[in-house]
């Protein structure tokens, strides 16, 4: 134990203090996120020669493509790192289990058996996480893209102490997760506005595939046996990214997005799900929809401006008309008196000759 300690201190200070090993990692995560970027952008041409052949609004071009993205990326995650808990690390723990005095009490702790290929999934993972971070910024989704970095920050942790188990299954249910909530927001994204009975089931998914995994799998799996983890000096480090991720989680889920609808968003321009709380939880209030839906308020307005311009204009016009009648009555009026009058003076001159 004194030894396994020992270790991790030195790969700590070593990660901390620039290695060349850490400017490798870093260098070879930035290489990864411009690979990531480019297949990205030829999947994005891909996808939006398709969308438009299709007859799909401009306006769900740009959700369509990231929600696509990310389903296909989790989906690839999720396999993949499926295979790897199967095939490499299970024999191990199956192992260690078989020993009179196991190396750990609790087998979500063992470290690495090969830490190449550990860094090399963690590097993807990494490089992914600030992909995703840069685009929440961009489309000012400042706690979606602060839960991003601390999972960035908890899957660095999780290779510095080597717990490739830990990280491996973590990522795994995640993985599967973030592939079932993209895929139900993809879907709900090109649902009529009409369906509520679909929308509604979309979000009855949602929440009971939240509740599974981040107030069952998460803090029973991982919470609880990190916190009565046996080198806690070691662990503290790991203790606070969880639960600095896991809060933020916790903010961002869409039993809070809810009740917020409920006591924010009072207005049917206020979001994206307009009146409906269903359709706001769902759909993402992005940038683009933003400017569209600016748009759309800044053209109600004007005609709602033009039609009292014109009522009243109206209005106006039939006072005009009211006073020119009443204007021609009183000339007609006074003209009768006079040629009245002119008829008595008349009749008087010959009664008097």
């Amino acid at each position: 134990m004194l030894v396994e300690a020992t270790m991790y201190l030195h790969s700590l200070k070593s990660f901390f203090n620039g290695d060349s090993s850490p400017r490798k990692t870093i260098n070879c995560i930035f290489w990864l996120c411009c690979l990531l970027a480019l297949l990205f952008f030829y999947f994005k041409r891909s996808l939006e020669l398709i969308l438009r052949r299709g007859r799909v609004r401009a306006q769900k071009h740009s959700q369509t493509i990231q929600h696509a993205w990310n389903v296909c990326f989790y989906t690839a995650a999720t396999v993949f790192l499926g295979l790897y808990h199967k095939l490499l690390i299970r024999p191990e723990i199956a192992s260690q289990s078989s020993k009179y005095f196991p190396q750990y009490n609790n087998a979500i702790f063992l470290t690495a058996c090969d830490v190449a290929k550990f860094e090399i999934v963690t590097m993807v993972l990494a490089a992914f996480d600030i992909i995703g971070t840069l685009v929440r910024v961009r489309n000012h989704d400042f706690s979606e893209a602060i839960s991003k970095v601390f999972f960035f920050a908890l899957v660095l942790c999780c290779y510095v102490l080597r717990l490739e188990n830990y990280s491996v299954l973590l990522n795994f249910y995640l993985g599967a997760y973030n592939a079932f909530q993209e895929a139900l927001l993809l879907l709900s994204l090109h649902t009529n506005d009409r369906s509520d009975t679909t929308l509604r089931l979309y979000v009855i998914l949602n929440f009971s595939s939240w509740s599974y995994l981040f107030l069952n799998i998460l803090p029973f799996e991982f919470l609880i046996p990190t916190l009565y983890a046996n080198n806690r000096e070691l662990h503290l480090y790991l203790n606070i990214i969880f639960w600095l991720w896991y809060c933020s989680c916790i903010w961002n889920s869409p039993i809070l997005k809810f009740l917020y609808h409920k006591i924010y968003h009072l207005h049917p321009y206020d979001c994206a799900g307009g009146e409906s709380s269903v359709r706001c939880i769902l759909l993402n209030d992005n940038q683009r929809f933003k400017h569209y839906r600016n748009l759309e308020r800044a053209y109600l307005e004007l005609k709602l401006f033009h039609d009292k311009s014109k009522l009243s204009g109206a209005r106006h016009g039939e006072s005009e008309n009211a006073s020119a009648k009443a204007f021609q009555t009183i000339k007609c009026v006074l003209a009768l008196k006079r040629k009245l009058k002119r008829m008595r003076e008349n009749r008087d001159h010959l009664s008097d000759d």
